[in-house]
């Protein structure tokens, strides 16, 4: 990683004088991610897509933890967005330490049998082409000793009626990133999945990805805790990841759903 300061930067942090992008970052798990590194002295590129109103509200609170932030609009889906979303953030920090790839759309709930072209499409565009444009760009331009995380799904580890699209999409960045674990571990860098289970708010709470109570109900009562996860739930796992201490966790899928599903 780029400016190291050894197990720890600037005011004891251990990420302090490195930058991490974020992915749909201005709400849920991208917003909880981007302030546990910020809280480890991470200096912060908090990219959106369209939610810019949220994404500058984020901004400014991840500054009261006293990092710079950059708050950068991208279309994921197209290459040239993308490179040019890391060609603003390394100009403005000199280069990028850790790229966590959040943004995703949840599919509707439905058998495979009945999945439109259209539907299918729109997932894959963001989820899986969109997602491989990022850990593209991030295999070229990170800096030695980087992190890369990948937000993916416990749907991508068991089976579960009405998740074909939304399963497809996310096993393509799978992997993609056990073939980056191996290409890039000679400048140590690693790169990691983590299998998120359900959260309680973002996709499960609104849009086409919209959970019945009874549903959610169902949901968090799979889980031994009886409940829901919550954005810090994987944000404190996206945490550890980016640490030195996590140097020798690489090509990995992590599971993160409070043991539903064992």
């Amino acid at each position: 990683m780029h400016q190291s300061n050894g197990p720890r930067g600037p005011g004891g942090r251990r990420l302090g004088g490195k930058t991490a992008l974020v992915t749909g970052a201005p709400r849920s798990i991208g917003r909880a991610i981007a302030e546990a590194l910020a809280e480890e002295g991470a200096n912060i590129v908090l990219h959106y897509r369209s939610r810019e109103t949220e994404a500058h509200e984020a901004a400014e609170a991840i500054r009261k933890l006293g990092v710079d932030v950059l708050p950068l609009s991208a279309d994921l889906t197209r290459s040239s967005s993308v490179q040019e979303l890391f060609d603003l953030a390394i100009a403005h920090f000199g280069g990028l330490d850790i790229v966590v790839a959040n943004a995703g759309v949840a599919s509707r709930l439905q058998p495979v049998a009945e999945i439109s072209d259209a539907e299918f499409d729109r997932v894959l565009a963001v989820n899986t082409r969109a997602v491989f444009y990022v850990l593209r760009e991030a295999a070229r331009r990170l800096s030695d000793g980087g992190r890369i995380i990948n937000i993916s799904s416990s749907s991508t580890q068991s089976a579960g009626a009405g998740f074909g699209a939304y399963a497809t999409s996310k096993n393509g960045a799978n992997a993609t990133i056990r073939t980056l674990a191996k290409e890039l571990a000679s400048r140590g860098i690693t790169a990691n999945s983590i299998h998120s289970g359900a959260v309680g708010d973002g996709f499960l709470a609104a849009g086409d990805g919209a959970l019945s109570p009874e549903m959610r109900q169902y949901v968090a009562a799979s889980a031994p805790a009886g409940r829901l996860g919550e954005p810090s739930d994987i944000a404190s796992v996206a945490r550890f990841l980016a640490l030195p201490e996590a140097e020798w966790i690489n090509g990995q899928a992590l599971v993160v759903n409070g043991g539903s599903w064992i």
